[in-house]
């Protein structure tokens, strides 16, 4: 009986390490294919803003790993609000405060969010593509 429970023990400890190792390398080729997607480099423009009519313009940008839908309002050539509708990320959900620079500075110029600079840029991206609906 004895020897019976410890080699259930032994085929218990191969079936964990098994399982462990396989996890591990699971985890790793998540890893490897996370880090080989580049992300679509977008290019920013800033938006005159004495050309965008009144009004709430929607706006998506999607750089291949990030993706981000806004709702912005404009009245008298000023950015009143941004609705961050959508905003699929890894790490960057920091970068969601990043509407409150845009809003406080009237400017896409601003700077990236430390640390979550893909979606920084990407809502960024969303943000004029709705105020050039406007224009």
């Amino acid at each position: 009986m004895n020897g019976l429970v410890r080699r259930k023990k032994r085929i218990l400890q191969k079936i964990l390490v098994a399982t462990g190792i396989v996890s591990a390398i699971f985890v790793i080729m998540v890893i490897v294919l996370v880090s080989a997607q580049k992300p679509e480099d977008l290019h920013v423009t800033n938006v005159d803003m004495k050309t965008v009519s009144d009004g709430v313009y929607t706006g998506s940008a999607d750089n291949g790993l990030v993706k981000a839908m806004v709702s912005v309002e404009v009245k008298n050539g000023i950015i009143l609000n941004i609705s961050l509708t959508e905003h699929e990320h890894l790490l960057g959900k920091k970068a969601e405060k990043i509407t409150e620079s845009i809003i406080k500075e009237q400017s896409l110029e601003v700077d990236a969010v430390a640390s979550a600079t893909y979606s920084s840029d990407t809502i960024r991206k969303a943000v004029e593509n709705a105020l050039r609906q406007g224009e």
